[in-house]
């Protein structure tokens, strides 16, 4: 390799073993890092400039073996299969080291050019792990370089050994020629002796009880398990709302001045409607809900962090199996509280087709973070000592939904072959306040960017079609849009929620599920204190039950249809899903509203 060229860097590596925390240590990017199996599901990218060489890093889905068995180790696979001149740098996590170094031999065989790197080993002293790395350095006639890759720790070091890499050619170790079968595969009897009788004298661990091991006797205890999710549930909900009403109160308050300086201001008439009811009153509404998002998902990535929201995939896993499939379903299922198009993406993580399938055609019914504002508002309006009980049973009920329609999807997709669950629990870690602040400021950041993006384009049509035809009254039911949701209305009318406002703001809901409150603010005037008023003159509040019910289960936003395309690989699961949930919402919210009469509820 001449000095001018590039240098192409893979990071490798079983997952959870800081392949991503070592690609922003390097790069200084800020790709989020989960501490769970499966986090990464595509191949991700970087490029610096060291000591006058262009560095390109590629940070690959993580795999156990390069043997491709799930879709995310299939992309792993076939970059390392095409890379020729490429250096790999495999992350290794020193607490399970011997499982680790079984894919080093595969890269090896591989003719790859391998540098290791030591992640977790602080870790592992306090684990009481010793390692004597200069020695395993020797036997394995690999480079070794010892890291801390979430604080960056010796990324100079890795980056020397990278270049002295680049310009070397492959040594096969000594003891490789043994291992080889046929193929580039290896024996992994023979790896697994070698690392017993060439390596252990170098690497040894104390029999203690493992503070890991102490905590889940009690989190994943069969009488304790679920009593403490529904409760870590409930806080945090709690957590969220407690902290973020303030904030939300005093971002509404700004808008109302807002909306009332326009008012004085006496601005043309057509731009004074746009400022208030367009801009003002739509983004406005759905700004205001902003600290709501930023702080849910810093709990959320607290729990992940921790290692706890790993667990919940073992949790639930028994009563999987019940519905004819694994807890490795339930990883999508998570990821869906933020947002369900990178979560049907992970369904890359199953192995099993058929289980994939499922969870890609039911992780719309987890709610995700879009949702969460509407759930908020109308809870917030008409449930207001109890909006956090209501906002956990319209989550649970999500959940319980998704089992439901696993069950039956189960049952129609009949599977010849006996899944089980096979998942490496993460270690508890204490939560690095980067990486959570990092994760919450991202998902801001998205739906700051929804707000002026995807949502400010929805209110200028919601506010035109509002203003027309021209001379009526702004937001009328003579308005292109109030006769457009007249004509439907009557198809939500046994639902609880007739008025035509709710079925244009349900229909706007398919861009993004925050438009709907963008919608009614549009529709309802300036600020969320004309927003908050207006609504309960148009719907009772079971009525606003079965509504938040509906936008639940009803069809998913634009992006996760075309991403439940991608995925499937079938332009017919991309239309009969969206057509099916809409029938499981209507009937769902006809039966709470039905169900609420009967006891005597409005």
């Amino acid at each position: 390799m001449s000095r001018d060229e590039d240098i192409n860097v893979v990071l490798t590596g079983n997952p959870n073993t800081g392949k991503t925390s070592l690609l922003n240590a390097l790069t200084g990017m800020s790709l989020h890092v989960g501490n769970w199996p499966g986090k990464t599901v595509e191949k991700k990218e970087g490029c610096i400039s060291y000591k006058n060489r262009t560095i390109n890093i590629i940070d690959l889905p993580g795999t156990y073996s390069i043997t491709p068995y799930s879709e995310e180790e299939k992309v792993s696979h076939n970059y390392l299969m095409a890379q020729t001149h490429a250096v790999i740098v495999q992350t290794i996590d020193v607490n399970a080291l011997e499982r680790n170094l079984l894919m080093t031999m595969e890269l090896l065989a591989l003719r790859k050019k391998v540098i290791l790197a030591f992640n977790f080993n602080k870790e592992a002293e306090r684990r009481g792990i010793r390692i004597d790395v200069p020695k395993i350095s020797e036997v394995l006639q690999i480079p070794v370089v010892v890291i801390e890759a979430n604080k960056g720790e010796n990324k100079e070091e890795l980056l020397e050994e990278i270049l002295k890499a680049a310009q070397s050619e492959f040594q096969m170790p000594y003891y490789l020629q043994e291992m080889l079968k046929e193929n580039y595969e290896i024996h992994h009897e023979i790896s697994i002796r070698f690392f017993k009788e060439k390596l252990k004298p170098f690497y040894s661990i104390e029999k203690t009880i493992q503070r890991t091991d102490r905590i889940d006797e009690i989190i994943l205890n069969k009488y304790t398990a679920f009593p403490i999710f529904l409760a870590i549930i409930f806080l945090m909900f709690e957590i969220t709302f407690t902290l973020s009403g303030p904030l939300i109160s005093a971002i509404r308050n700004i808008f109302d001045w807002m909306g009332g300086l326009v008012g004085f201001l006496k601005l043309p008439g057509l731009l004074s409607s746009f400022l208030s009811e367009g801009l003002l009153g739509g983004v406005g509404s759905v700004l205001a809900f902003t600290p709501l998002i930023f702080i849910l998902f810093l709990m959320i990535a607290l729990l992940e962090d921790s290692g706890y929201l790993g667990r919940t995939v073992v949790l639930v896993d028994p009563l999987f199996g019940k519905l004819g499939i694994t807890g490795r379903t339930f990883i999508p299922m998570i990821l869906g509280f933020g947002c369900n198009v990178p979560a049907i993406m992970a369904t890359r993580t199953i192995k099993d087709r058929r289980e994939r399938m499922i969870a890609i055609l039911t992780n719309s019914f987890i709610s995700c973070g879009a949702r969460l504002p509407v759930y908020l508002l109308f809870a917030g309006i008409f449930f207001p000592k109890h909006a956090v009980y209501i906002v956990m049973l319209l989550y649970l009920s999500g959940i319980s939904i998704t089992f439901i329609a696993s069950l039956i999807l189960s049952r129609l997709l009949q599977s010849q072959t006996q899944n089980s669950l096979i998942i490496e629990l993460p270690p508890y870690r204490k939560p690095s306040m980067t990486n959570v602040l990092k994760h919450a400021w991202y998902h801001t950041m998205e739906f700051l960017k929804k707000a002026g993006t995807i949502i400010f384009g929805s209110v200028l049509i919601i506010w035109t079609l509002a203003s027309l035809p021209a001379g009526v009254t702004y937001g009328s039911a003579e308005s292109v849009l109030g006769q457009l949701g007249h004509s439907i209305s009557p198809l939500f009318a046994p639902l609880g929620f007739g008025h035509w406002s709710f079925t244009v703001a349900l229909i706007f809901g398919l861009a993004s599920k925050e438009i709907i409150i963008g919608t009614l603010g549009t529709l309802y005037g300036v600020g969320q204190g004309a927003l908050i008023s207006a609504i309960p003159t148009h719907i009772t509040p079971l009525g606003a039950l079965s509504f938040m019910f509906f936008v639940l289960l009803y069809t998913p936003c634009l992006a996760t249809i075309a991403i439940i395309r991608q995925e499937s690989g079938s332009w017919k699961c991309a239309v009969l899903q969206p057509i099916v949930t809409i029938a499981i919402a209507w009937l769902v919210s006809f039966s709470v509203y039905h169900v609420g009469l009967l006891f005597g509820f409005h």
